[in-house]
């Protein structure tokens, strides 16, 4: 799932998209993180802009993720089909990254069901 998702990304203007725990090569830069939820995965996508573009990061985060992930359809490597719904949540604009980058997050479901 997590590699759709990041083929998905790279489909819009930050081609530099790394899944979590992996180092990215230049800024700016997306993070995608995979967590449990009780609905189903949770998606958690952090991007990173360099110091004083926080509203070129605030239109990627409300736009751009938008227009990429919401109600996309998704197949994973063992073939399964998956949908990506928003979640409403995000997190205001963090400057304390180690990086010198700021970063926002937002969150999308993947309902699932466990069999």
């Amino acid at each position: 799932m997590t590699i759709a998702i990041i083929k998905r990304l790279k489909t819009g203007k930050i081609k530099n998209v790394v899944e979590y725990g992996s180092e990215p090569t230049s800024v700016p830069y997306v993070v995608v993180k995979l967590e449990s939820g009780q609905a189903g995965r949770m998606v958690r996508v952090i991007p990173h802009y360099p110091q004083g573009y926080g509203r070129d990061l605030e239109k990627y985060i409300f736009n751009d993720l938008s227009l990429l992930l919401k109600n996309w359809k998704g197949t994973d490597s063992y073939g399964n089909t998956f949908v990506l719904k928003e979640t409403d949540e995000y997190t205001d604009i963090v400057a304390t990254n180690d990086d010198d980058t700021i970063s926002m997050e937002r969150v999308f479901l993947v309902p699932l069901r466990l069999h």
